[in-house]
């Protein structure tokens, strides 16, 4: 059992989920201080709720919970049951509710406007561009106005170590097309996703924050 690639993107099983995976993210720089730096200021306030789109282990949600009042609630998402078995297994680190549902982001079991922020970190490049595409539609549905989501992936790589590592795998392909030409700030202003914060956290990972604009008054 490997990494599995279906209608709804890869997902990471077996020897490539779990602990596997963390140490391998770990060796490509995405450990604890990758996860900090990616939600930057983020912080929930008392009452607050949170969504981790593609969650795996929880790296991302765990960062976030460690940081966040007790009364707070994180739910994370994914494809693998062994990332969120870890997952689960670990939720009872932080003070606030971490909760795990086994399912593609582009079909989400949540109410509209449940979340006051949407997260994502290096998952919607596994998945083919119809899915990001819906993901982002259900974004917006999920998130409160005012909300923000905050999408962390790989983008056109900057001059750097890991910029010449990647530029030969990230540059060609279909499904590489998106991050490539970073086709994100689009796709989210079309659904009242506007762009706030955008910046590089290292030379091929770029961090992008969106807020949701609020509907017209009648």
């Amino acid at each position: 059992m490997g990494m599995r690639t279906g209608e709804k993107g890869r997902s990471f099983e077996g020897i490539w989920g779990g602990r596997n995976y963390e140490a391998l993210a770990s060796v490509f720089g995405m450990g604890p201080r990758f996860y900090e730096r990616a939600l930057g200021g983020l912080v929930l306030a008392p009452g607050m709720k949170a969504l981790d789109l593609g969650c795996g282990p929880g790296g991302l949600s765990f960062a976030l919970g460690a940081r966040s009042p007790v009364d707070t609630q994180i739910h994370g998402v994914d494809l693998s049951v062994d990332q969120l078995d870890l997952a689960s297994r670990r939720a009872g680190r932080v003070s606030c509710s971490l909760r795990f549902h086994r399912c593609s982001m582009d079909e989400l079991p949540f109410p509209d406007g449940e979340f006051d922020l949407v997260m994502t970190s290096m998952a919607l490049h596994e998945t083919p561009p119809e899915v990001r595409r819906r993901t982002v539609g259900e974004v917006a549905r999920v998130l409160r106005e005012g909300g923000r989501f905050l999408l962390v992936d790989w983008s056109r790589p900057h001059l750097g170590l890991w910029g010449a590592v990647w530029f030969p795998l990230v540059c060609w392909g279909e499904r590489n097309r998106d991050n490539w030409n970073n086709v994100y700030p689009e796709l989210c202003r079309s659904r009242d996703l506007i762009l706030e914060e955008d910046c590089y956290l290292n030379s091929i990972t770029r961090r992008q924050l969106f807020r949701k604009a609020p509907r017209p008054a009648a």
